[in-house]
Formats: C-alpha cells, structure tokens, sequence
C-alpha cells in the first residue's frame, strides 16, 4: 500500500511539473522575438519575399496563440485576449492568404494592423505589469 501511495504521490508531482511547463509564458524577452518577427514579416512584404513572410506569418500565429492562452489563464485582460486572437486570424489566414496570391498590398495592411493591435494592447497592459 505504501508504494502505492509514494508511486501516486510521484505521478501527482510530475504532473504538476508538466502542467506548469505547458502553461504559456509572455515575458519582456517573448515580447521582443514577437516584435523583431513582425520587423521581419513587414520587410519581408515589401521585399516581396513571400516565402520568408509565410514563415514569419506562421511563427507569428503560433506566438499570438500563446499570448492568447497567457491571458486567458491570467483573467481579467478580455482586450489582450481579443487582439491576440485577432492578430492570431490575422497572420495565420489574411496574411497567409494574400501571400499566397501574391496580393503585398493586402498583407502589407494586415501587418500594420497587427502592429496597431500589439500597440494598444502594450500601452493598455504594460504599465499593469
């Protein structure tokens, strides 16, 4: 029974450590890969470049996914939400997509737009932290 409860007592543990690891952190160093991503994906349109922009739309997507599940988790941020679930659409399928057709224009102006977003979401949270 003993080692029963001491092999449970192990299993709770390790547990606990794989919860916590999978939780998604956003930190000042995450913040600055997102924002030297979005440098890379804006020069990458106006180079025309569209298969380095597709990479940095699709790491982009991934990153807006974990701020989104950070403040999901964190509560009372409903704003931080939205825009990085927004800007999540926004580089995984409208960028993605225009890209895909050649359309610069198109993901030119989303990009901003997910600029926009990340702004108001900084100056909205950053000075909560």
């Amino acid at each position: 029974m003993r080692k029963k409860l001491v092999r449970f007592g192990t299993y709770v543990a390790l547990m606990g450590i794989l919860m916590s690891a999978s939780a998604s952190v956003v930190d000042a160093d995450s913040m600055q890969l997102m924002e030297d991503r979005q440098k890379s994906l804006s020069s990458n349109i106006a180079l025309k470049d569209a298969k380095s922009a597709l990479a940095d739309a699709k790491e982009l997507e991934n990153m807006f996914k974990d701020v989104a599940s950070f403040y999901e988790q964190k509560g009372n941020a409903s704003d931080a939400v939205n825009w990085s679930k927004e800007n999540r659409e926004i580089a995984g399928v409208v960028v993605a997509q225009a890209l895909a057709t050649k359309d610069f224009d198109t993901a030119s102006r989303q990009s901003v737009t997910m600029a926009k977003n990340c702004k108001a979401c900084h100056q909205l949270y950053k000075s909560q932290e």
